[in-house]
Protein backbone atom coordinates (compact mmCIF):
# COMPACT_ATOMS: atom_id res chain seq x y z
CA UNK A 1 0.00 0.00 0.00
CA UNK A 2 0.73 3.28 -0.30
CA UNK A 3 3.26 5.33 2.20
CA UNK A 4 0.80 7.39 4.19
CA UNK A 5 2.76 10.14 6.73
CA UNK A 6 -0.14 10.82 9.18
CA UNK A 7 0.37 9.99 12.34
CA UNK A 8 -3.17 9.05 12.97
CA UNK A 9 -3.11 6.10 10.26
CA UNK A 10 -1.77 2.43 10.82
CA UNK A 11 -1.29 -0.25 9.08
CA UNK A 12 -1.29 -3.96 9.96
CA UNK A 13 0.53 -4.38 6.35
CA UNK A 14 3.15 -2.27 7.26
CA UNK A 15 6.68 -3.70 8.85
CA UNK A 16 9.44 -1.89 9.74
CA UNK A 17 13.02 -3.80 10.88
CA UNK A 18 15.97 -2.17 12.58
CA UNK A 19 19.84 -3.71 13.01
CA UNK A 20 21.00 -2.75 16.92
CA UNK A 21 24.96 -2.35 16.36
CA UNK A 22 24.80 -4.17 19.98
CA UNK A 23 22.18 -7.07 21.59
CA UNK A 24 22.54 -5.04 24.62
CA UNK A 25 21.57 -1.93 23.27
CA UNK A 26 17.77 -3.24 23.47
CA UNK A 27 16.16 -1.56 26.50
CA UNK A 28 17.47 1.51 25.67
CA UNK A 29 15.93 0.81 22.10
CA UNK A 30 13.31 0.34 23.85
CA UNK A 31 13.40 3.29 26.21
CA UNK A 32 13.63 6.20 23.21
CA UNK A 33 11.04 4.26 20.51
CA UNK A 34 8.46 4.78 23.64
CA UNK A 35 8.91 8.57 23.60
CA UNK A 36 8.47 8.67 19.69
CA UNK A 37 5.00 10.06 18.81
CA UNK A 38 3.58 10.47 22.06
CA UNK A 39 3.01 14.60 21.41
CA UNK A 40 1.18 13.82 17.69
CA UNK A 41 -1.26 10.77 19.87
CA UNK A 42 -2.41 12.85 22.28
CA UNK A 43 -4.86 14.75 20.38
CA UNK A 44 -5.68 11.82 18.26
CA UNK A 45 -5.46 8.17 20.36
CA UNK A 46 -5.01 9.06 23.89
CA UNK A 47 -2.58 7.16 25.96
CA UNK A 48 -3.01 3.94 24.58
CA UNK A 49 -0.82 3.81 21.13
CA UNK A 50 2.47 3.39 21.94
CA UNK A 51 5.90 1.95 19.76
CA UNK A 52 7.58 -1.18 20.69
CA UNK A 53 10.70 -3.07 19.72
CA UNK A 54 10.45 -6.88 19.39
CA UNK A 55 13.29 -9.03 18.66
CA UNK A 56 13.07 -10.65 15.29
CA UNK A 57 13.56 -14.49 17.15
CA UNK A 58 10.83 -14.12 19.30
CA UNK A 59 8.41 -12.63 16.44
CA UNK A 60 7.26 -16.69 15.91
CA UNK A 61 5.27 -16.65 19.44
CA UNK A 62 4.09 -12.94 19.25
CA UNK A 63 0.63 -13.86 17.94
CA UNK A 64 -0.63 -10.43 19.57
CA UNK A 65 1.44 -8.69 16.56
CA UNK A 66 1.01 -10.95 13.68
CA UNK A 67 1.49 -10.12 9.76
CA UNK A 68 5.35 -10.90 10.01
CA UNK A 69 5.08 -14.41 9.46
CA UNK A 70 1.48 -14.64 8.42
CA UNK A 71 0.49 -18.37 9.62
CA UNK A 72 3.20 -19.03 11.14
CA UNK A 73 2.99 -17.64 14.22
CA UNK A 74 2.16 -19.35 17.21
CA UNK A 75 1.36 -18.56 20.56
CA UNK A 76 3.63 -19.58 23.74
CA UNK A 77 1.04 -20.46 26.23
CA UNK A 78 -0.78 -22.98 23.61
CA UNK A 79 2.86 -24.98 23.53
CA UNK A 80 2.71 -24.70 27.09
CA UNK A 81 -0.86 -26.07 27.80
CA UNK A 82 0.03 -28.84 25.13
CA UNK A 83 3.50 -30.19 27.15
CA UNK A 84 1.72 -29.71 30.71
CA UNK A 85 -1.53 -32.40 29.37
CA UNK A 86 1.41 -34.19 27.85
CA UNK A 87 3.08 -34.55 30.68
CA UNK A 88 -0.53 -35.54 32.80
CA UNK A 89 -0.54 -38.23 30.57
CA UNK A 90 2.75 -39.32 31.35
CA UNK A 91 1.95 -39.11 35.09
CA UNK A 92 -1.07 -40.82 33.96
CA UNK A 93 0.78 -43.94 32.60
CA UNK A 94 3.17 -44.07 36.55
CA UNK A 95 0.33 -43.82 38.78
CA UNK A 96 -0.83 -47.11 36.54
CA UNK A 97 2.52 -48.52 36.68
CA UNK A 98 2.54 -47.87 40.60
CA UNK A 99 -0.55 -49.23 41.15
CA UNK A 100 -0.16 -52.25 39.76
CA UNK A 101 3.17 -52.71 41.15
CA UNK A 102 2.64 -52.57 44.57
CA UNK A 103 -0.92 -54.54 44.60
CA UNK A 104 1.13 -57.59 42.86
CA UNK A 105 4.05 -57.14 45.31
CA UNK A 106 3.34 -59.77 47.20
CA UNK A 107 3.13 -61.91 44.55
CA UNK A 108 7.52 -61.31 44.51
CA UNK A 109 7.16 -61.66 48.51
CA UNK A 110 8.96 -64.83 48.38
CA UNK A 111 11.39 -63.85 46.20
CA UNK A 112 12.20 -60.86 48.28
CA UNK A 113 12.34 -63.13 51.67
CA UNK A 114 14.96 -65.64 49.87
CA UNK A 115 17.13 -62.47 48.48
CA UNK A 116 16.90 -60.90 52.29
CA UNK A 117 17.85 -64.63 53.86
CA UNK A 118 21.31 -64.77 51.57
CA UNK A 119 22.05 -61.56 52.50
CA UNK A 120 21.06 -59.51 50.31
CA UNK A 121 20.61 -55.62 51.60
CA UNK A 122 17.38 -53.19 51.44
CA UNK A 123 19.68 -50.86 49.34
CA UNK A 124 20.53 -54.08 46.92
CA UNK A 125 17.07 -54.99 46.26
CA UNK A 126 16.44 -51.21 45.44
CA UNK A 127 18.98 -51.15 42.87
CA UNK A 128 17.47 -54.42 41.79
CA UNK A 129 13.25 -53.61 41.29
CA UNK A 130 14.73 -49.74 40.68
CA UNK A 131 16.86 -51.41 37.28
CA UNK A 132 13.87 -53.69 36.07
CA UNK A 133 11.88 -50.15 36.12
CA UNK A 134 14.54 -48.51 34.19
CA UNK A 135 14.48 -51.41 31.40
CA UNK A 136 10.97 -51.30 30.94
CA UNK A 137 11.06 -47.67 30.97
CA UNK A 138 13.81 -47.50 28.47
CA UNK A 139 11.96 -50.28 26.02
CA UNK A 140 9.14 -47.84 25.64
CA UNK A 141 11.00 -44.52 25.42
CA UNK A 142 12.91 -46.45 22.22
CA UNK A 143 8.87 -47.42 21.47
CA UNK A 144 7.80 -44.57 21.65
CA UNK A 145 10.65 -42.02 19.93
CA UNK A 146 10.22 -45.29 16.87
CA UNK A 147 6.40 -44.06 16.82
CA UNK A 148 7.18 -40.28 16.73
CA UNK A 149 9.32 -40.96 13.73
CA UNK A 150 6.83 -42.60 12.13
CA UNK A 151 3.97 -40.53 12.64
CA UNK A 152 6.46 -37.72 11.99
CA UNK A 153 4.73 -36.93 8.63
CA UNK A 154 0.88 -36.58 10.10
CA UNK A 155 1.80 -33.54 12.16
CA UNK A 156 1.39 -31.84 9.44
CA UNK A 157 -2.42 -32.28 9.85
CA UNK A 158 -1.88 -30.27 13.30
CA UNK A 159 0.96 -27.90 12.84
CA UNK A 160 2.84 -26.00 10.41
CA UNK A 161 6.31 -28.34 11.24
CA UNK A 162 7.91 -29.21 8.29
CA UNK A 163 7.21 -32.86 6.84
CA UNK A 164 10.79 -33.84 7.08
CA UNK A 165 11.77 -32.63 10.44
CA UNK A 166 15.02 -34.32 11.65
CA UNK A 167 14.64 -33.50 15.10
CA UNK A 168 16.20 -36.46 16.06
CA UNK A 169 19.40 -34.63 14.98
CA UNK A 170 18.58 -32.07 17.43
CA UNK A 171 20.62 -32.69 20.80
CA UNK A 172 18.40 -31.10 22.80
CA UNK A 173 15.41 -34.11 21.99
CA UNK A 174 18.38 -36.29 23.36
CA UNK A 175 18.90 -34.44 26.50
CA UNK A 176 14.95 -34.73 26.74
CA UNK A 177 14.17 -38.10 26.36
CA UNK A 178 17.34 -39.06 28.64
CA UNK A 179 15.37 -36.72 31.25
CA UNK A 180 11.86 -37.93 30.61
CA UNK A 181 13.86 -41.83 31.13
CA UNK A 182 15.47 -40.43 34.66
CA UNK A 183 12.08 -38.93 35.66
CA UNK A 184 9.65 -41.68 34.57
CA UNK A 185 11.64 -44.30 36.03
CA UNK A 186 11.73 -42.40 39.55
CA UNK A 187 8.59 -41.28 39.75
CA UNK A 188 7.07 -44.94 38.86
CA UNK A 189 9.23 -47.34 40.44
CA UNK A 190 10.89 -45.85 44.01
CA UNK A 191 7.79 -46.09 45.72
CA UNK A 192 7.16 -49.95 44.41
CA UNK A 193 10.78 -50.34 45.32
CA UNK A 194 10.78 -49.10 48.58
CA UNK A 195 7.68 -50.96 49.32
CA UNK A 196 9.16 -54.69 47.66
CA UNK A 197 12.31 -53.74 49.71
CA UNK A 198 10.53 -53.25 53.38
CA UNK A 199 9.00 -56.78 53.55
CA UNK A 200 10.38 -58.50 56.23
CA UNK A 201 12.26 -62.37 55.58
CA UNK A 202 10.13 -64.16 58.03
CA UNK A 203 7.17 -63.26 57.12
CA UNK A 204 7.77 -63.16 53.38
CA UNK A 205 9.08 -66.79 53.23
CA UNK A 206 5.94 -67.68 55.09
CA UNK A 207 4.09 -66.40 52.20
CA UNK A 208 2.07 -64.60 54.80
CA UNK A 209 2.32 -61.09 53.00
CA UNK A 210 -1.31 -60.41 51.12
CA UNK A 211 -1.94 -57.53 49.01
CA UNK A 212 -4.21 -56.33 51.54
CA UNK A 213 -0.93 -56.01 54.16
CA UNK A 214 0.96 -54.30 51.49
CA UNK A 215 1.38 -50.42 52.09
CA UNK A 216 -0.38 -48.15 50.18
CA UNK A 217 -3.83 -49.07 50.01
CA UNK A 218 -4.72 -45.37 50.33
CA UNK A 219 -2.35 -44.67 48.20
CA UNK A 220 -3.65 -46.57 45.05
CA UNK A 221 -6.84 -44.91 45.75
CA UNK A 222 -5.45 -41.71 45.62
CA UNK A 223 -3.90 -42.45 42.27
CA UNK A 224 -6.84 -43.82 40.87
CA UNK A 225 -8.58 -40.50 41.54
CA UNK A 226 -5.86 -38.90 40.38
CA UNK A 227 -6.14 -40.52 36.89
CA UNK A 228 -9.81 -40.19 36.49
CA UNK A 229 -9.39 -35.90 37.28
CA UNK A 230 -7.05 -36.26 34.31
CA UNK A 231 -9.33 -37.76 32.08
CA UNK A 232 -12.29 -36.39 33.27
CA UNK A 233 -10.30 -32.74 32.95
CA UNK A 234 -9.66 -33.26 29.65
CA UNK A 235 -12.92 -34.46 28.12
CA UNK A 236 -14.25 -31.40 29.92
CA UNK A 237 -11.61 -29.32 27.77
CA UNK A 238 -12.79 -31.56 24.76
CA UNK A 239 -16.57 -30.64 24.92
CA UNK A 240 -15.93 -27.46 25.61
CA UNK A 241 -13.54 -26.78 22.64
CA UNK A 242 -16.28 -28.48 20.24
CA UNK A 243 -18.49 -26.74 21.30
CA UNK A 244 -16.88 -23.32 20.82
CA UNK A 245 -15.85 -24.32 17.00
CA UNK A 246 -19.40 -25.26 16.61
CA UNK A 247 -20.95 -22.17 17.79
CA UNK A 248 -18.17 -19.91 15.90
CA UNK A 249 -18.97 -22.12 12.58
CA UNK A 250 -23.07 -21.25 13.15
CA UNK A 251 -22.34 -17.62 14.73
CA UNK A 252 -23.90 -14.76 12.42
CA UNK A 253 -20.81 -12.76 10.70
CA UNK A 254 -23.28 -10.30 9.57
CA UNK A 255 -23.08 -11.44 6.34
CA UNK A 256 -22.96 -14.01 3.78
CA UNK A 257 -19.56 -15.76 3.11
CA UNK A 258 -21.31 -18.64 1.36
CA UNK A 259 -20.63 -18.79 -2.37
CA UNK A 260 -18.58 -16.35 -2.28
CA UNK A 261 -14.70 -16.54 -4.05
CA UNK A 262 -12.05 -14.53 -3.25
CA UNK A 263 -9.23 -13.55 -5.42
CA UNK A 264 -6.77 -12.05 -3.60
CA UNK A 265 -3.03 -10.21 -3.35
CA UNK A 266 -4.19 -8.36 -6.67
CA UNK A 267 -1.09 -6.36 -7.33
CA UNK A 268 -2.30 -2.39 -7.19
CA UNK A 269 0.40 -0.60 -9.36
CA UNK A 270 -1.04 1.70 -12.02
CA UNK A 271 -0.92 -0.80 -14.95
CA UNK A 272 -2.95 -2.96 -13.20
CA UNK A 273 -5.32 -0.60 -11.85
CA UNK A 274 -5.70 0.42 -15.50
CA UNK A 275 -7.40 -3.12 -16.13
CA UNK A 276 -9.58 -3.63 -12.96
CA UNK A 277 -12.37 -2.92 -14.94
CA UNK A 278 -11.97 -5.13 -18.03
CA UNK A 279 -11.34 -7.79 -15.05
CA UNK A 280 -14.63 -7.38 -13.56
CA UNK A 281 -16.80 -6.73 -16.63
CA UNK A 282 -15.03 -9.73 -18.35
CA UNK A 283 -16.06 -12.21 -14.54
CA UNK A 284 -19.63 -10.73 -14.25
CA UNK A 285 -20.28 -12.04 -18.13
CA UNK A 286 -19.65 -16.05 -16.51
CA UNK A 287 -22.83 -17.36 -16.59
CA UNK A 288 -22.77 -18.78 -13.20
CA UNK A 289 -21.40 -15.25 -11.33
CA UNK A 290 -24.15 -13.49 -9.96
CA UNK A 291 -22.25 -10.02 -8.55
CA UNK A 292 -18.31 -8.98 -8.37
CA UNK A 293 -16.54 -6.38 -6.13
CA UNK A 294 -13.18 -5.41 -6.01
CA UNK A 295 -11.92 -3.85 -2.63
CA UNK A 296 -9.18 -3.93 -0.02
CA UNK A 297 -9.78 -7.10 1.31
CA UNK A 298 -13.11 -9.09 2.20
CA UNK A 299 -15.55 -8.41 5.19
CA UNK A 300 -13.62 -10.85 7.43
CA UNK A 301 -9.94 -10.25 7.71
CA UNK A 302 -6.80 -9.68 9.06
CA UNK A 303 -6.55 -6.23 7.98
CA UNK A 304 -6.66 -3.69 10.87
CA UNK A 305 -6.02 -0.64 8.83
CA UNK A 306 -7.20 1.99 10.84
CA UNK A 307 -7.54 6.22 10.72
CA UNK A 308 -8.51 9.22 12.86
CA UNK A 309 -11.77 10.43 11.70
CA UNK A 310 -13.95 13.75 12.02
CA UNK A 311 -18.30 13.69 12.45
CA UNK A 312 -20.06 16.23 11.68
CA UNK A 313 -18.33 19.44 9.85
CA UNK A 314 -16.27 21.69 12.09
CA UNK A 315 -15.95 19.18 15.08
CA UNK A 316 -12.80 18.42 16.05
CA UNK A 317 -11.43 14.62 15.34
CA UNK A 318 -13.18 11.37 17.44
CA UNK A 319 -11.34 10.49 20.44
CA UNK A 320 -10.87 7.36 19.01
CA UNK A 321 -10.06 5.63 15.75
CA UNK A 322 -11.91 4.28 12.60
CA UNK A 323 -11.30 1.19 10.85
CA UNK A 324 -11.42 0.99 7.28
CA UNK A 325 -13.02 -1.22 4.18
CA UNK A 326 -12.11 0.17 0.87
CA UNK A 327 -13.93 -1.11 -1.96
CA UNK A 328 -16.68 -0.58 -4.92
CA UNK A 329 -20.00 0.06 -4.83
CA UNK A 330 -21.13 -3.81 -5.29
CA UNK A 331 -19.83 -4.62 -2.00
CA UNK A 332 -22.45 -4.62 -0.13
CA UNK A 333 -24.15 -6.70 -2.74
CA UNK A 334 -21.84 -9.27 -3.42
CA UNK A 335 -21.01 -10.11 0.38
CA UNK A 336 -25.00 -9.42 1.39
CA UNK A 337 -23.88 -6.89 3.75
CA UNK A 338 -27.68 -5.63 5.75
CA UNK A 339 -28.60 -1.88 5.53
CA UNK A 340 -30.18 -0.20 8.91
CA UNK A 341 -30.55 2.98 6.97
CA UNK A 342 -29.55 4.60 4.17
CA UNK A 343 -28.14 2.84 0.92
CA UNK A 344 -24.20 2.00 -0.36
CA UNK A 345 -22.44 4.63 -1.96
CA UNK A 346 -22.40 5.79 -5.55
CA UNK A 347 -19.70 3.90 -8.29
CA UNK A 348 -16.79 6.11 -7.55
CA UNK A 349 -12.87 5.42 -8.43
CA UNK A 350 -12.48 8.02 -4.99
CA UNK A 351 -13.91 8.15 -1.68
CA UNK A 352 -16.76 10.86 -2.47
CA UNK A 353 -19.78 8.95 -0.15
CA UNK A 354 -18.66 6.85 2.95
CA UNK A 355 -21.26 3.93 4.67
CA UNK A 356 -20.43 3.54 8.62
CA UNK A 357 -21.15 0.55 10.48
CA UNK A 358 -23.08 0.84 14.15
CA UNK A 359 -20.68 0.56 16.45
CA UNK A 360 -18.94 3.66 15.24
CA UNK A 361 -22.17 5.77 15.90
CA UNK A 362 -22.76 3.71 19.19
CA UNK A 363 -19.30 5.08 20.51
CA UNK A 364 -20.05 8.90 18.71
CA UNK A 365 -23.58 8.80 21.20
CA UNK A 366 -25.49 8.68 17.86
CA UNK A 367 -28.74 6.31 19.08
CA UNK A 368 -30.35 6.63 15.77
CA UNK A 369 -28.90 5.22 12.94
CA UNK A 370 -31.19 8.13 10.67
CA UNK A 371 -29.83 10.66 12.22
CA UNK A 372 -26.14 10.22 10.97
CA UNK A 373 -27.82 10.00 7.01
CA UNK A 374 -26.76 13.67 5.30
CA UNK A 375 -24.08 13.79 8.10
CA UNK A 376 -20.12 14.56 6.98
CA UNK A 377 -17.49 13.12 7.94
CA UNK A 378 -13.70 13.83 7.24
CA UNK A 379 -11.09 10.43 7.22
CA UNK A 380 -7.77 11.97 8.38
CA UNK A 381 -6.73 15.00 7.17
CA UNK A 382 -9.28 15.02 3.88
CA UNK A 383 -12.19 16.66 2.73
CA UNK A 384 -15.79 16.27 4.19
CA UNK A 385 -17.74 13.45 2.88
CA UNK A 386 -21.99 12.70 3.23
CA UNK A 387 -22.66 9.79 5.04
CA UNK A 388 -25.13 8.48 2.87
CA UNK A 389 -25.66 4.77 4.92
CA UNK A 390 -25.46 2.60 7.89
CA UNK A 391 -24.88 -1.32 8.10
CA UNK A 392 -25.46 -3.57 10.39
CA UNK A 393 -22.43 -4.92 12.91
CA UNK A 394 -19.97 -7.38 10.61
CA UNK A 395 -17.39 -9.33 11.80
CA UNK A 396 -14.43 -7.44 10.56
CA UNK A 397 -11.59 -9.65 12.21
CA UNK A 398 -12.13 -13.18 14.82
CA UNK A 399 -14.44 -13.72 17.23
CA UNK A 400 -11.93 -13.03 19.43
CA UNK A 401 -12.22 -9.61 18.63
CA UNK A 402 -14.41 -6.90 19.66
CA UNK A 403 -16.68 -5.48 16.94
CA UNK A 404 -14.62 -2.10 15.68
CA UNK A 405 -16.16 0.87 13.85
CA UNK A 406 -16.00 1.08 10.74
CA UNK A 407 -15.94 2.89 7.73
CA UNK A 408 -16.49 1.66 4.52
CA UNK A 409 -15.59 4.32 0.78
CA UNK A 410 -13.88 4.16 -2.34
CA UNK A 411 -10.57 4.19 -3.14
CA UNK A 412 -9.59 2.33 -6.31
CA UNK A 413 -5.63 2.66 -5.70
CA UNK A 414 -5.96 0.48 -2.62
CA UNK A 415 -8.11 -2.83 -4.20
CA UNK A 416 -5.96 -5.95 -4.26
CA UNK A 417 -9.24 -8.56 -3.53
CA UNK A 418 -11.73 -9.55 -5.84
CA UNK A 419 -15.14 -11.17 -4.21
CA UNK A 420 -17.09 -13.31 -6.68
CA UNK A 421 -20.80 -14.36 -5.56
CA UNK A 422 -21.02 -17.60 -7.53
CA UNK A 423 -23.84 -20.03 -7.85
CA UNK A 424 -23.89 -23.19 -6.51
CA UNK A 425 -24.12 -25.59 -9.67
CA UNK A 426 -20.64 -26.60 -11.29
CA UNK A 427 -18.80 -24.49 -9.25
CA UNK A 428 -15.53 -25.94 -10.17
CA UNK A 429 -16.03 -25.17 -13.76
CA UNK A 430 -16.68 -21.61 -12.55
CA UNK A 431 -13.50 -21.52 -10.55
CA UNK A 432 -11.70 -22.38 -13.33
CA UNK A 433 -13.07 -19.76 -15.93
CA UNK A 434 -12.17 -17.27 -13.41
CA UNK A 435 -8.66 -18.53 -12.98
CA UNK A 436 -8.66 -18.36 -16.95
CA UNK A 437 -9.58 -14.89 -17.24
CA UNK A 438 -7.81 -13.56 -14.10
CA UNK A 439 -4.69 -14.66 -16.06
CA UNK A 440 -5.50 -13.26 -19.83
CA UNK A 441 -5.64 -10.08 -17.62
CA UNK A 442 -2.93 -10.25 -15.55
CA UNK A 443 -0.15 -12.42 -17.15
CA UNK A 444 2.62 -11.11 -14.93
CA UNK A 445 0.88 -12.17 -11.37
CA UNK A 446 0.16 -15.38 -9.73
CA UNK A 447 -3.46 -16.27 -9.21
CA UNK A 448 -4.60 -16.84 -5.78
CA UNK A 449 -8.40 -18.39 -5.04
CA UNK A 450 -9.95 -19.34 -2.22
CA UNK A 451 -13.80 -19.78 -1.08
CA UNK A 452 -14.39 -16.95 1.22
CA UNK A 453 -15.90 -19.67 4.35
CA UNK A 454 -12.38 -21.56 3.91
CA UNK A 455 -10.50 -18.67 4.62
CA UNK A 456 -12.55 -17.39 7.36
CA UNK A 457 -11.94 -21.36 9.24
CA UNK A 458 -8.17 -20.45 9.17
CA UNK A 459 -8.81 -17.57 11.37
CA UNK A 460 -9.64 -20.04 14.00
CA UNK A 461 -7.58 -23.31 12.56
CA UNK A 462 -5.19 -23.16 15.69
CA UNK A 463 -8.44 -23.76 17.69
CA UNK A 464 -9.60 -26.40 15.46
CA UNK A 465 -6.24 -28.08 15.71
CA UNK A 466 -6.42 -27.52 19.60
CA UNK A 467 -9.57 -29.44 19.53
CA UNK A 468 -8.34 -31.76 17.64
CA UNK A 469 -5.58 -32.76 19.93
CA UNK A 470 -7.58 -32.32 22.95
CA UNK A 471 -9.55 -35.41 21.56
CA UNK A 472 -6.78 -37.55 21.11
CA UNK A 473 -5.27 -36.31 24.43
CA UNK A 474 -8.79 -37.40 25.86
CA UNK A 475 -8.94 -40.83 24.42
CA UNK A 476 -6.22 -41.19 25.36
CA UNK A 477 -6.19 -40.43 29.23
CA UNK A 478 -9.28 -42.65 29.17
CA UNK A 479 -7.61 -45.48 27.81
CA UNK A 480 -4.63 -45.52 30.24
CA UNK A 481 -7.48 -44.77 33.11
CA UNK A 482 -9.06 -48.00 31.66
CA UNK A 483 -5.83 -50.07 32.14
CA UNK A 484 -5.08 -49.21 35.27
CA UNK A 485 -8.64 -49.95 36.80
CA UNK A 486 -8.92 -53.63 34.50
CA UNK A 487 -5.62 -54.20 35.97
CA UNK A 488 -6.71 -53.89 39.65
CA UNK A 489 -10.30 -55.25 39.27
CA UNK A 490 -8.40 -58.18 38.12
CA UNK A 491 -6.23 -58.53 40.93
CA UNK A 492 -9.21 -57.53 43.04
CA UNK A 493 -11.24 -60.63 41.55
CA UNK A 494 -8.36 -63.14 42.11
CA UNK A 495 -8.60 -62.03 45.77
CA UNK A 496 -12.34 -62.42 46.23
CA UNK A 497 -12.48 -65.27 44.26
CA UNK A 498 -13.56 -67.28 47.97
CA UNK A 499 -16.01 -64.14 49.04
CA UNK A 500 -17.70 -64.61 45.53
CA UNK A 501 -18.05 -68.39 45.89
CA UNK A 502 -19.86 -67.78 49.36
CA UNK A 503 -22.07 -65.58 47.98
CA UNK A 504 -23.73 -66.99 45.19
CA UNK A 505 -23.58 -70.04 47.26
CA UNK A 506 -25.94 -68.32 49.52
CA UNK A 507 -27.68 -67.44 46.73
CA UNK A 508 -26.75 -63.85 45.55
CA UNK A 509 -27.23 -63.10 41.98
CA UNK A 510 -24.41 -62.53 38.80
CA UNK A 511 -25.54 -58.83 39.02
CA UNK A 512 -25.27 -57.71 42.63
CA UNK A 513 -21.91 -59.74 42.55
CA UNK A 514 -20.56 -57.87 39.55
CA UNK A 515 -22.18 -54.57 41.67
CA UNK A 516 -20.30 -55.41 44.76
CA UNK A 517 -16.96 -55.20 42.75
CA UNK A 518 -17.30 -52.61 41.34
CA UNK A 519 -18.55 -50.33 43.24
CA UNK A 520 -15.62 -49.14 45.23
CA UNK A 521 -14.37 -47.94 41.74
CA UNK A 522 -17.44 -46.07 40.96
CA UNK A 523 -17.25 -43.83 44.35
CA UNK A 524 -13.41 -43.29 42.97
CA UNK A 525 -14.80 -41.96 40.10
CA UNK A 526 -17.21 -39.59 41.57
CA UNK A 527 -14.49 -38.19 43.72
CA UNK A 528 -12.91 -37.74 40.98
CA UNK A 529 -15.25 -35.85 39.21
CA UNK A 530 -15.72 -33.56 42.11
CA UNK A 531 -12.33 -32.71 41.63
CA UNK A 532 -11.96 -32.41 37.88
CA UNK A 533 -15.07 -30.21 37.52
CA UNK A 534 -14.20 -27.16 38.95
CA UNK A 535 -10.83 -27.22 38.00
CA UNK A 536 -11.84 -28.33 34.40
CA UNK A 537 -14.15 -25.06 34.97
CA UNK A 538 -11.39 -22.66 35.78
CA UNK A 539 -9.30 -23.43 32.95
CA UNK A 540 -11.89 -23.32 29.91
CA UNK A 541 -13.16 -20.14 31.34
CA UNK A 542 -10.23 -18.73 31.06
CA UNK A 543 -9.26 -20.14 27.80
CA UNK A 544 -12.47 -19.17 26.88
CA UNK A 545 -11.82 -15.36 27.70
CA UNK A 546 -9.79 -14.76 24.62
CA UNK A 547 -13.17 -14.88 22.56
CA UNK A 548 -15.48 -11.56 22.02
CA UNK A 549 -18.22 -14.30 21.16
CA UNK A 550 -18.30 -17.46 22.89
CA UNK A 551 -19.99 -20.28 24.03
CA UNK A 552 -21.47 -20.84 27.55
CA UNK A 553 -20.01 -22.93 29.98
CA UNK A 554 -23.44 -25.29 30.04
CA UNK A 555 -24.31 -27.77 33.22
CA UNK A 556 -24.47 -30.52 30.35
CA UNK A 557 -20.79 -30.27 29.61
CA UNK A 558 -20.06 -31.51 33.36
CA UNK A 559 -23.08 -33.52 33.76
CA UNK A 560 -22.52 -35.48 30.38
CA UNK A 561 -18.59 -35.99 31.27
CA UNK A 562 -19.64 -37.35 34.91
CA UNK A 563 -21.79 -39.89 33.19
CA UNK A 564 -19.55 -41.44 30.78
CA UNK A 565 -16.97 -41.68 32.68
CA UNK A 566 -19.09 -43.46 35.11
CA UNK A 567 -20.10 -45.82 32.18
CA UNK A 568 -16.70 -46.09 31.44
CA UNK A 569 -15.27 -47.04 34.49
CA UNK A 570 -18.21 -49.29 35.17
CA UNK A 571 -17.81 -51.18 32.21
CA UNK A 572 -14.14 -51.61 32.47
CA UNK A 573 -14.64 -53.28 35.81
CA UNK A 574 -17.48 -55.42 34.52
CA UNK A 575 -15.91 -56.78 32.14
CA UNK A 576 -13.30 -58.22 34.16
CA UNK A 577 -15.55 -58.89 36.80
CA UNK A 578 -18.08 -60.61 35.18
CA UNK A 579 -16.20 -63.65 34.51
CA UNK A 580 -15.47 -63.91 38.11
CA UNK A 581 -19.10 -63.30 38.86
CA UNK A 582 -19.84 -66.17 36.45
CA UNK A 583 -17.79 -68.81 37.71
CA UNK A 584 -18.65 -71.95 39.35
CA UNK A 585 -18.78 -71.15 43.42
CA UNK A 586 -17.91 -74.98 43.97
CA UNK A 587 -14.94 -75.23 42.36
CA UNK A 588 -14.31 -71.98 43.50
CA UNK A 589 -14.03 -72.84 47.10
CA UNK A 590 -12.52 -75.82 45.64
CA UNK A 591 -9.75 -74.39 44.57
CA UNK A 592 -9.44 -71.87 47.74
Amino acid sequence: YNYNPEWGSTSSNDQLYALLNRADQRDAATTVLATVGQDQYKSREGSWRRHEILPLSELHFAADYGGGLGTHSVSKSRLWVLSFIGLLILAMACFNFINLATAQAASRAREVGVRKSLGSSRGQLVGQFMGETTLIVLFAVALGTALAVLLAPMLKLISDVPDATPFLQNPMVWAFLAAVTVAVSLLSGFYPAMVLAGFQPIKALKNDITARTVGGVSLRKVLVVAQFVIAQALIIGTLVTVSQMDYLRMMDLGYQPALIYAVNDISSDSSSIARFDLFKRQVQEISAVESVSLSSDVPSSNNNWASNFAFRKGSNDAPFSTFMKLADSDYFKTYGLRFVAGRGFQASDTMQEVVVNQTLLKKLGVANAEDALGKYFRMGGGRWRPVVGVVEDFKANTARDEMKPMALFSRKTYYSTAGIKIRPENMSATTAKIQQVFESTFPEQVFDGQYLDERIAEFYRDETRFSALCKGFALLAVLISCLGLYGLASLMAVQKTKEVGIRKVLGASTMSVVGLLSRDFLVLVLIAALVASPLAWYAMNAWLQDFVYRTPLSAWIFISTIVLACAVALLTVALRTWRTAMANPVQSLRSE
